[in-house]
């Protein structure tokens, strides 16, 4: 008698993302093994990720900083955008792609490696081995003050919050937090300034950054993390609890979301939560599900960037030297409690070398090439001036862990995969297919994705100009897409790569059919 048909639907097929860490033999689908260039929407289908778009001229070098400054003039305040390239922080002027760096402010032995502070309307800058910088009414200066005792003040972290600034890690005397008098970030001497040795507190470390948490002041030592009630009031001020043994090896990677203060440590990306029930913060660790081949990424470089892009949700996290972008989703926890996290790559030299959200421009990211990009569209798109743009497709890739076809010792007879995809005009669809724990796939499967467009095109032309991307831009829908599978297995593991040209594509379902085989 002929076997029936088994349909094995893949239901909430990678809702989870990305596990390295666990034998992918035991995962169900939820989870991936690959998840490259995509993002897991909240509805739970895996989608491509959005475009870079630059907007401006590149200039010679990479943009290693960024920072939104809110100014007052009058009674009015004012927003603009900074940036540092080389040993000089600009002024971006959005308005002018061709001739956006403006108001250049060189600072002598410095890089591109700043990190900037708003306080109290005026913008500081902090750097190793480099004299603060500040920024006051449109002009730049070197403040001369300096903390008594200190030879050469040149702190390589900074915050501005409860009143005033807090700076670390001078290069003669890492382990003190210095802090300025009352509203005064160029005031180190006398006053209400004064600092905080930390070397009886965590004994040999040194500051690596410094940030508010809920009330507390939180210092991170590269080994030690110590946490401070009523920085508000210096009198009060009072040691409440220290980490030992758990630290921050990147300035840059010290993020507040929510109830959360997340930062990348020697053994993966943690979070400090602030809680009701407990009187000592806790500690969780948000990289479980890839852990090893990110303590494998932090032993090689800890040159980190990173920011929360408020309006997706998701802390995006870059090791710059090495073009790999961790995208950790903080709308969706999996099971074990951690961020669901996908992977972004770009080609050439589009890849990061710093991030930032802002209010005016929204998520920004600087690239190695020199440009700033906006993440949007469906193209990574270059500017060489003049208007002109050139649109760059990408390839998003993902693969699920080993399908179990239900028999141990029978195989299943493949015979077809029905997958339902929203979109992706245009776009080639690649499925290969593995069997049996092997390495080898089968050949790759192409599918021209053809949906069902609705609307007419863009009446301006580009669907990025206002209106455009909702209004005149046509919609392409879902549409059910068949495809034969061959051979036989009791685990199959599928993987497929979509070229993203101009438009999103999103699975929102697979089913596949087979039939019992032979005992084998």
């Amino acid at each position: 008698m002929a076997k029936q048909l088994t349909y094995r639907p893949l239901d909430n097929i990678g809702i989870n993302g990305l596990n390295t860490q666990a034998n992918p033999a035991s995962l169900d689908s939820t989870w991936l093994t690959k998840a490259d260039n995509i993002v897991i929407r909240e509805s739970g289908r895996i989608s491509a990720r959005k475009g870079l778009r630059q907007n401006i001229l590149k200039t010679s070098a990479k943009i290693g900083s960024m920072v939104e400054h809110e100014y007052r003039s009058g009674n009015t305040n004012y927003t603009k955008v900074m940036a540092s390239v080389g040993s000089s922080i600009y002024t971006i002027d959005f308005g002018t792609p061709d001739s956006a760096f403006t108001s250049a402010h060189t600072v002598s032995n410095s890089t591109s490696d700043w990190q900037f502070v708003n306080f109290n309307h005026k913008l500081y800058g902090f750097q190793n081995g480099v004299s603060p910088v500040e920024y006051d009414s449109g002009t730049w200066s070197n403040p001369s003050s300096k903390p008594s005792g200190v030879t050469t003040f040149d702190p390589s972290c900074g915050m501005g919050y409860y009143g005033r600034l807090w700076v670390g890690g001078l290069t003669e005397n890492n382990d003190t937090l210095y802090y300025s008098d009352t509203l005064l970030g160029t005031t180190w001497s006398g006053g209400l300034s004064g600092y905080i040795d930390l070397k009886t507190v965590w004994g040999a470390d040194e500051i690596v950054a410094i940030a508010p948490f809920y009330g507390q002041l939180v210092i991170f030592g590269k080994s030690n993390i110590a946490i401070y009630n009523n920085p508000h009031d210096l009198s009060n001020l009072a040691l409440t609890e220290v980490i030992r043994g758990i630290g921050c090896v990147s300035r840059d990677s010290v993020q507040a979301i929510g109830d959360d203060l997340v930062f990348l440590s020697s053994t993966g990306l943690r979070s400090l939560s602030r809680t009701t029930e407990l009187d000592k913060v806790p500690l969780s660790d948000y990289s479980i599900n890839i852990k090893d081949s990110l303590i494998r990424h932090i032993s090689q470089s800890t040159n980190v960037k990173s920011t929360y892009v408020e309006s997706e949700g998701v802390y995006v996290m870059s090791f710059v030297d090495k073009n790999i972008t961790y995208v950790f989703d903080m709308k969706y926890f999996t099971p074990n409690k951690a961020p669901r996290v996908t992977i972004w790559k770009f080609d050439s030299d589009r890849h990061p070398s710093s991030l930032a959200y802002t209010e005016s421009k929204g998520f920004l990211i600087g690239q190695q090439e020199g440009s700033i990009a906006t993440y949007q569209d469906y193209y990574d798109k270059d500017y060489s001036g003049s208007s002109v743009y050139t649109s760059n497709s990408y390839t998003s890739s993902f693969a699920t862990n080993w399908i179990d076809l239900g028999g141990s010792v029978v195989a299943s007879l493949l015979k077809k995969l029905t997958m339902v995809i929203e979109g992706g005009s245009g776009s080639m669809l690649g499925l290969k297919w593995y069997k049996d724990f092997s390495p080898t796939p089968s050949k790759t499967t192409h599918i021209s994705l053809n949906p069902i467009t609705t609307g007419a095109i863009g009446l301006w032309g580009d669907p990025s100009a206002l209106y455009g991307d909702v209004k005149y831009t046509p919609i392409f829908g879902l549409k059910e897409y068949n495809t034969s599978l061959t051979g036989s297995a009791k685990h199959l593991k599928l993987e497929m790569d979509i070229e993203i040209n101009g438009f999103v594509a999103s699975l929102q379902d697979a089913t596949l059919l087979h039939k019992q085989g032979k005992i084998r």
